[in-house]
């Protein structure tokens, strides 16, 4: 490009240079020899245009100009920047778009989308830190004003945001492809520069007590310890969300007004002598540290069943879509607990054996392995541990591993003149919701304060949840024990179920009926086999076909009989096959009871 000299205001005074003195033309010709250029005062020549930009919008497309520009660009980046802006501030008419192209066209080898990569990269790494996690996720940290972010680099969240910062600093869109290369980059600076940090959704545990992700446009977290809880504006631990998430609401701001968690059963159809568990299970949706059980809501049509899983979902994990149908695969259920902190169905009629698998292994932490899209070698893996709540009609935990890690409750049918329309009942619930979680934490608090002291001396599967419900219900006002002995009703209520569902367990069940006590039998799978195959079973359906088949099921079967006081065990094998022995236990006592449907003083208090 040909440069052109910038006509000098002072211009016109030349061509009238015969009508002054000699020395006023010297004077003339010396600040015609100041007049800055492009070459030697690139910010002089802006800044003299800035002047005439007020009413020529023409301006910046003058060659000096713009060389003027494409000079600061790439010797004084940081001027160039401030004199751009202070030409969109000077006329808001023009088009800093054209001067960009511009100034791009006036640089030698210049590239439209290389020059916005390394512009989109070059923005994000002054912006934001660049980190990974344990798997070598890239994560971008970004410090704002009144809050601090954190993005996954490969999020739509991250993208957004990236986007966003580009428009207010160029006044420009992105080519996807440009923005693809660009958090490609980014991740890679993150994995391979940036420092290892621990990632959260939802919760997390903190040295004290608990950390829980508010999920709101601050980014402000709760922190609960045995003294109480408290809004933080910055969560010590980093938190990261996905796009489905919604906010929880805000507690009661202060600790001169307690919440109120007797409330919630105003919006929920939960019978009074389960209630305690539903705490329970609340609370421990918010402890990562320990295995999640799953909460099983039962109940006839116009139970409530939706509705309630609903309000109990509002009060842990708020999601753009609250109740999802039944998953297809395994996949499925892995892939939800990737993007979701609590796992959330409804509508239940029945899970497969491997999907009942599968949410046994959220209870606990697990994992889903498949192979990479486009590759032929690598493996996607989906690793998580999640809270999980169903619903059905019927009873969908049937195999005996589920079970053991499932809190049923059976909800009882709403007469039809007690029932509530859609648009009241969730205007209550706006209302009631913040009082009712900020009594939920008021609990969590008195439940983390009391629990160093509980002392289990027998223990359930999900000891961890038993003991913390022992903690919720000491709060609550229930004596030493009481909720242990209703969880152990519960346990043994999840017994029979599973063996009710079970063909191989009805067969057995009346095989032993005909015996004699007390019971010491010995064989192989094979003569078994062929024992309880003379028993008529309604449903064959999930008969085993084989001795080896049976072997599977009785491995399946044995801890809830021992529980029953019949003990199932593998003998080894030998040449007719593999041995088994039935034989009658010591008898065991009932060691609990529920307590009243009233339960201690402070639960009783609760409102219907």
């Amino acid at each position: 490009m040909v440069s052109a000299s910038i006509p000098s205001p002072d211009g016109a005074v030349e061509n009238d240079h015969h009508h002054h003195h000699d020395h006023h033309t010297v004077e003339v010709d010396a600040a015609a020899t100041l007049a800055p250029t492009p070459d030697t005062d690139p910010v002089g020549v802006i800044e003299a245009a800035l002047v005439r930009l007020v009413d020529d919008v023409g301006v910046l497309a003058e060659e000096d100009v713009v060389r003027a520009f494409a000079i600061l660009k790439a010797t004084d980046l940081p001027s160039y920047l401030r004199l751009r802006h202070a030409a969109k501030k000077t006329n808001r008419d023009c088009s800093v778009t054209v001067l960009d192209k511009l100034v791009r066209d006036e640089l030698p080898g210049s590239d439209d989308d290389a020059s916005a990569l390394d512009e989109l990269v070059a923005l994000a790494r002054a912006q934001c830190q660049l980190h990974h996690d344990a798997d070598r996720n890239a994560v971008a940290v970004i410090p704002m004003p009144t809050r601090r972010e954190v993005w996954r680099v490969y999020s739509s969240g991250f993208e957004e945001w990236l986007r966003a910062a580009y428009w207010r600093a160029k006044e420009m869109g992105v080519p996807e492809t440009t923005m693809k290369s660009a958090l490609a980059t980014l991740a890679a600076a993150g994995i391979n520069d940036g420092d290892e940090i621990e990632v959260h959704v939802r919760a997390a545990r903190c040295d004290d007590g608990y950390l829980i992700d508010l999920a709101d446009e601050q980014w402000q977290a709760i922190h609960v310890t045995p003294q109480g809880w408290r809004v933080v504006n910055e969560s010590p631990v980093y938190f990261t969300r996905t796009p489905s998430m919604r906010s929880l609401p805000m507690p009661v701001p202060t600790r001169m007004t307690h919440g109120d968690v007797g409330l919630l059963w105003q919006h929920t159809n939960v019978p009074t002598h389960s209630r305690v568990m539903v705490l329970a299970w609340l609370l421990d949706c918010f402890r990562p540290d320990t295995p999640f059980p799953a909460l099983e809501l039962v109940g006839e049509q116009g139970s409530a069943k939706s509705t309630t899983q609903s309000v109990l979902r509002s009060l842990v994990d708020p999601n753009k879509v609250m109740l999802r149908g039944r998953p297809k695969t395994v996949e499925d259920v892995f892939v939800a607990a990737a993007n979701n902190w609590l796992v959330s169905y409804e509508n239940l009629s029945g899970l497969t054996p491997e999907q009942q698998d599968a949410f046994c292994t959220l209870a606990t932490g697990g994992g889903f392995a498949s192979r990479q899209l486009y590759t032929n070698g690598e493996e996607h893996v989906m690793e998580t541990k999640r809270p999980v709540v169903l619903n059905g009609i019927a009873v969908v935990a049937t195999r005996p591993d589920l079970i053991d890690r499932v809190i049923h409750v059976d909800l009882p049918t709403i007469p039809a003149d007690a029932r509530r329309d859609d648009a009241d009942t969730h205007a209550g619930w706006e209302r009631d919701q913040p009082k009712v979680f900020a009594g939920l934490l008021d609990l969590f608090s008195a439940a983390l304060a009391i629990l160093p002291t509980v002392k289990l001396t027998q223990k359930q599967r999900m000891a961890d949840y038993e003991r913390l419900g022992e903690a919720v219900a000491r709060a609550l006002g229930f004596a030493p024990g009481e909720f242990q002995q209703q969880y152990a009703e519960l346990v043994r209520a999840g017994i029979d179920r599973a063996l009710e569902s079970n063909a191989v367990a009805q067969a057995l069940d009346k095989y032993l009926a005909e015996r004699v006590l007390p019971i010491n039998w010995q064989g192989t799978a094979g003569q078994l086999y062929d024992l309880l195959n003379t028993h008529s079973i309604p449903d064959r359906s999930s008969w085993p076909r084989s001795p080896k088949g049976l072997s599977d099921q009785l491995r399946r079967i044995a801890p809830a009989y021992r529980a029953k006081g019949i003990d199932i065990t593998h003998l080894g094998h030998s040449r007719e096959g593999a041995r088994w022995r039935i034989a009658q236990t010591r008898s065991q006592t009932n060691p609990a009871t529920p307590p009243g449907i009233e339960g201690g003083t402070r639960y009783g208090a609760h409102r219907e």
